[in-house]
C-alpha cells in the first residue's frame, strides 16, 4: 500500500505540472501594423501604430514615447507637435514572457517650398516692438504702421530705438541655407573716415511646430563680435516709462542704471506708447560694446568687422552691396554650439548697442529698411 500510495501522488504531481505547461499561453507575438524600426511622421500628422492579437492569446500593452507611458492599449495614435527625433517602445507581456518593439520616429522640419510666384522680400511682419528712443511714436519711422511698410520692398525705414529694440518678419517661403550669404537686411549707415553704424544683432529661427507663427528656439547669426571678451551674453535691460516728455531710465542685470535722455528736436514721449506693457520693457540678448567717439569735431559710431545689421562693414563689402549679409551657417544656440539649420522661417533684428550718444545725435538705434532672400534673384 506504501509503494502504491506514493505512485500514484507522483503521477498526480507530474499530470498536474504537464497540464499547467499545456494550459500556460504562448510568449506574446503580437502582429504590428507597422513592422519596421525607423518610421518619419510630418508635424501635427496623426500616425496610428497597433499591435494585433496573434490568436487567442493574453498579454498587456504598455506603449513609452521618450520613456514616458503614453498607452496600456493595443494603439497608440502619435501626433508630434514638434520637429524631432522621437523613440517609441512597445511592450506585450503575460506570465509566460515579454515582447519589444522600438521604434525611431523622424520628425523633419516643416518647409514652404519656394515657388515661381515666391518673393525674395519680406512678406509679413510679425512683432514690433521697439525700445524707447527719439524717434519712437512717430508716424515716418517708429510706429506699428511704419513697421508694415517693410513688407515688400527695401525703401521704408523704420527704427528700432535703444539697446533690445526689435522687428520680427517672415518670407512667404523657407529661407534654404546655402553656401555663402543668405539673407541681406538693409540699413542706412554711413562710411567712410566718419563713420556712423547702429549696429544690429540678427537672429533666425525655425517653425518646429508648423503653426506659421515664430514662438520656436531662436539662434543667434554669431558675428565678428559674439566672442570678443567685451561682449555680454545673456543681457538684460528694464525701461520704465516717464509717462511724458522725460528721460527714460534703465536698469540692467550688470549692477548699471542710466537714461535714454531726451533732446529738443523731439519733445513726445519716448517710451513706445503701443507696447503692450505701458509701465515697464524688458528687453535679452547680447550686448556688444559701444563704438561710440570723435574724429575730430565729428561724432562717429564705427561699424564692426561683419555679421551685424546696419554697420558699414568692411567685412561684408557694404559699400559694394548696399546691404549686410547673413550666413544662416553662423547660427548658434543660447550656450553658444553651432547649430545646423538647413531652413530658416523666421528673423529677429535687434539694436545691439546700449549708448545713448547725445542730445544733438541722440541714442545708438538700429534702424532697418527691409531685407531679401539672396537665394531668389
Amino acid at each position: 500500500m506504501k509503494f502504491k500510495y506514493s505512485t500514484l501522488l507522483v503521477l498526480a504531481i507530474a499530470t498536474t505540472l504537464f497540464s499547467c505547461k499545456k494550459n500556460a499561453d504562448p510568449l506574446p507575438e503580437p502582429i504590428l501594423s507597422i513592422p519596421v524600426g525607423s518610421v518619419t511622421v510630418a508635424v501635427n500628422a496623426k500616425y496610428p501604430f497597433v499591435a494585433s492579437a496573434n490568436g487567442e492569446i493574453n498579454y498587456t500593452h504598455e506603449w513609452q514615447l521618450d520613456g514616458k507611458t503614453v498607452s496600456n492599449t493595443n494603439f497608440y495614435v502619435f501626433n508630434p507637435n514638434s520637429a524631432g527625433s522621437y523613440t517609441l517602445a512597445y511592450k506585450a507581456t503575460n506570465a509566460t514572457g515579454v515582447f519589444t518593439h522600438t521604434y525611431k520616429i523622424e520628425v523633419p522640419i516643416p518647409v514652404v517650398g519656394v515657388s515661381p510666384t515666391s518673393s525674395k522680400y519680406i512678406s509679413r511682419i510679425f512683432e514690433y516692438l521697439p525700445a524707447p528712443g527719439q524717434f519712437i511714436n512717430e508716424a515716418p519711422v517708429g510706429s506699428l504702421a511704419q513697421a508694415q511698410k517693410l513688407i515688400g520692398n527695401t525703401n521704408n525705414l523704420l527704427t528700432l530705438g535703444a539697446y533690445g529694440g526689435y522687428v520680427i518678419f517672415g518670407f512667404d517661403h523657407s529661407v534654404v541655407n546655402q553656401n555663402g550669404n543668405d539673407l541681406a537686411i538693409y540699413g542706412n549707415p554711413i562710411g567712410g573716415t566718419t563713420q556712423w553704424a547702429e549696429p544690429g544683432i540678427v537672429m533666425v529661427s525655425q517653425d518646429k511646430n508648423g503653426n506659421g507663427l515664430p514662438d520656436d528656439e531662436w539662434f543667434e547669426l554669431a558675428g565678428s563680435e559674439y566672442n570678443h571678451p567685451t561682449t555680454i551674453k545673456n543681457y538684460e535691460i528694464t525701461y520704465t516709462n516717464p509717462k511724458g516728455y522725460a528721460n527714460v531710465t534703465w536698469t540692467d542685470n550688470q549692477g548699471n542704471s542710466g537714461a535714454v535722455e531726451i533732446n529738443n528736436f523731439h519733445k513726445h514721449n519716448y517710451y513706445p506708447e503701443f507696447a503692450p506693457n505701458q509701465e515697464t520693457l524688458t528687453f535679452k540678448g547680447s550686448l556688444l560694446r559701444s563704438t561710440w567717439g570723435k574724429v575730430g569735431s565729428i561724432f562717429v559710431n564705427d561699424a564692426f568687422s561683419w555679421g551685424y545689421t546696419d554697420s558699414w562693414s568692411l567685412g561684408d563689402d557694404y559699400q559694394t552691396n548696399r546691404y549686410n549679409g547673413f550666413d544662416i551657417s553662423w547660427a548658434v544656440d543660447q550656450n553658444g554650439k553651432k547649430v545646423d539649420l538647413k531652413t530658416i522661417d523666421f528673423v529677429k533684428v535687434y539694436t545691439g548697442q546700449n549708448e545713448k550718444g547725445n542730445g544733438l545725435l541722440g541714442e545708438i538705434s538700429t534702424e532697418i529698411k527691409g531685407a531679401t532672400d539672396l537665394n531668389i534673384k
